[in-house]
């Protein structure tokens, strides 16, 4: 399973009351799941556009390859993974952080075309986009790791939805019964470029 952006990622819990009913209409672009957020930063979009519409976001060589590259646009809120042939990658993986400030990275202004951002729970989650497909926990490392079981609030856990053909996923990342995150993935060229493409050891 593929989780590039949320697991390297931390989550705050601090949140703001939920300000209910507002999807941002009128003010910003809506997050759509399976797409990002059209004509601004899209799966697919060249990396080229990308940077011309973000002149701030930082590009970094993914783990020293030529075929990817990590784009954090801290002012924004977002971080994508671009992928594809040396000179021509494309969006293949793009995080939304909808709740918490960290590391310079701003708290995104976008919230999904349903409604959902900072301060929405994961019942807001399940009313606006029913049941997701699965769900995943990660389990904490280190000492909290026997002393936290899987399921409590605070550990955190991928609200898994995908298109119909499988091939492209979006999760929302849900801790402390607050959704933090929303990643859009594609699978297919994340597989190609960034698991199978990763250095071996």
């Amino acid at each position: 399973m593929l989780f590039l952006l949320a697991l390297s990622l931390p989550v705050f819990a601090a949140p703001d009351p939920p300000p209910k009913g507002n999807s941002g209409a009128g003010r910003t672009p809506p997050i759509e799941l399976h797409v990002g957020i059209r004509d601004l930063v899209y799966i697919g979009q060249p990396l080229a556009d990308l940077v011309k519409k973000f002149p701030g976001a930082r590009v970094l060589p993914f783990s020293g390859q030529d075929d990817a590259a990590n784009v954090r646009i801290a002012e924004a809120g977002i971080s994508c993974i671009a992928v594809g042939k040396p000179g021509d990658l494309k969006v293949a993986s793009i995080g939304f952080n909808l709740d918490g400030v960290y590391e310079g990275m701003a708290e995104t202004p976008y919230r999904t075309g349903k409604g959902i951002g900072k301060g929405s729970t994961v019942n807001d989650l399940l009313e606006a986009y029913g049941q997701p497909f699965e769900v995943l926990g990660e389990q904490p490392r280190g000492a909290l790791h026997k002393s936290v079981p899987i399921e409590s609030p605070s550990v955190p856990k991928m609200y898994q939805y995908k298109n119909e053909d499988g091939g492209v996923k979006t999760f929302f990342l849900i801790q402390d019964h607050l959704v933090r995150r929303v990643v859009v993935n594609d699978l297919q060229p994340l597989d190609q470029h960034v698991v199978k493409g990763r250095p071996k050891k």
